[in-house]
């Protein structure tokens, strides 16, 4: 595309070019029909310069930095398959468990204030030197948390209770229940668990 300033200078020498060749033609001793046709061409660019001046220069263009950018999707489902994995973690239950935390959006607010993709709580990301508000800092933290939660609590399970209500709440219902510790957890764990787990 070229810049405008080089459009005008375009026009400008059409004009001139065109002017010239009027006065070099206007002479008696040429052909009526050259002299004709200089006229016409010298005309034409004058409108031509004219329509340029009221269609581009009053116009006002859209700038290209105006144009909406195009969205780059981030597959957050690949980015946390790929942390599962480097945490030494299940990448399938991995990717239920962000799904029931916060479907895979970043912007997630729960009403107890859990924030983010991964659905910290402030105190929990600020313990782990984490932006809760950043998807690949989260995912990265969150499949770390659940890989030591495993070897601390010996399950999977045992994980998702610690992550869901919190390993104070894991631990009040293994020393309540015993081997039935899901059974003393909140019912909204006990689901979180089975939707993960299934």
């Amino acid at each position: 595309m070229m810049s405008p300033l080089f459009e005008w200078a375009l026009y400008w020498a059409v004009v001139i070019v065109a002017g010239l060749a009027v006065l070099v033609t206007n002479r008696p001793y040429n052909p009526r029909i050259c002299r004709i046709l200089a006229r016409n061409v010298f005309l034409v660019s004058v409108v031509l310069i004219v329509w340029h001046f009221v269609a581009v220069s009053l116009v006002p263009r859209t700038p290209a930095e105006a144009k909406a950018p195009a969205v780059e999707a981030v597959n957050y489902v690949s980015i946390a398959r790929q942390d599962a994995v480097a945490a030494g973690i299940n990448p399938d239950l991995f990717v239920r468990q962000i799904q029931q935390e916060s479907g895979f959006n970043p912007d997630a607010v729960s009403p107890a204030g859990a924030v983010g993709i991964a659905q910290f709580m402030p105190a929990t990301a600020a313990g782990l030197g984490v932006d809760p508000r950043d998807p690949v800092q989260s995912l990265r933290a969150a499949a770390h948390l659940m890989s030591s939660y495993i070897r601390q609590y010996g399950s999977e399970s045992a994980a998702l209770a610690a992550y869901n209500a919190g390993p104070q709440a894991l631990r009040n219902a293994v020393s309540r229940c015993g081997d039935t510790w899901r059974s003393c957890l909140p019912e909204e764990t006990q689901q979180y668990i089975a939707v993960i787990t299934r």
